[in-house]
Parts: structure tokens; sequence; C-alpha cells
């Protein structure tokens, strides 16, 4: 989505928003307290997929020191 291409359908009609829907920030805990942390979302308008991304590198860093890493496929 971020490219600019939908993953679903293959088409070219993605669009972001800084923020995110609704609430302006996703609620992430990494430790005993839970910090805001800002959100960009993506939707299609063909297919109407939608994903939401964390927007700060330093929270994405944290989240892979304390959360279940989830090994995938070779």
């Amino acid at each position: 989505m971020r490219t600019g291409h939908c993953p679903k359908c293959g088409s070219v009609t993605v669009y972001r928003r800084a923020g995110g829907v609704g609430d302006a920030h996703l609620h992430v805990r990494t430790s005993w307290l839970s910090i805001p942390v800002p959100v960009v979302a993506y939707v299609c308008t063909t297919c109407g997929y939608f994903e939401q991304y964390l927007d700060d590198a330093t929270k994405l860093a944290e989240v892979a020191k304390t959360w279940d890493h989830v090994p995938g496929n070779p």
C-alpha cells in the first residue's frame, strides 16, 4: 500500500491519511504503560482494502524488543 499499489486488487487508486481514521493515535504497550503512537492509514478506493501503519521508528524499535516475534516461512 505504501508504494501506491493495492496488494489485494493491484490497482493504483491508493490514498493515505496521516493520523489514521478516528483517533489520531494508536496506543501501543511496550512496558507497563501504553503510549500513543501516530499512525498512517491507507485505503484502496477500487476494492476498499485498508491498512494502518505505525509512524514512529522509535516505537517500532521498542516493539521489536518487547513483543513476541512471529517467525516467517523461509
